[in-house]
């Protein structure tokens, strides 16, 4: 699974970048039409050190990876960072 930005701050995990623009409607009711998304996420900002969160959206005062995140993930969706 591959991590996409579906307009400038969601991020969505997904097999291919069709997949996340529909998974992100789906979600949404919005389509996917901004230019240049969705985009696939470069290897710098999947090991880019994150504020890591609790399930309660509180920070831990730890940090992750979006690359952690995406691994925890496991199926297509939004990708949040509560690790």
């Amino acid at each position: 699974m591959k991590a996409f930005h579906v307009d400038d701050e969601t991020i969505y995990a997904a097999p291919s970048a069709e997949d996340a623009a529909r998974q992100y409607e789906s979600d949404t009711g919005a389509a996917c039409e901004a230019e240049d998304y969705p985009r696939e996420l470069t290897d710098a900002e999947l090991d880019a050190s994150i504020p890591e969160m609790d399930e309660h959206e509180r920070l831990t005062g730890e940090s992750t990876t979006l690359r952690a995140c995406l691994a925890a993930l496991g199926e297509p969706g939004m990708l949040a960072c509560n690790v």
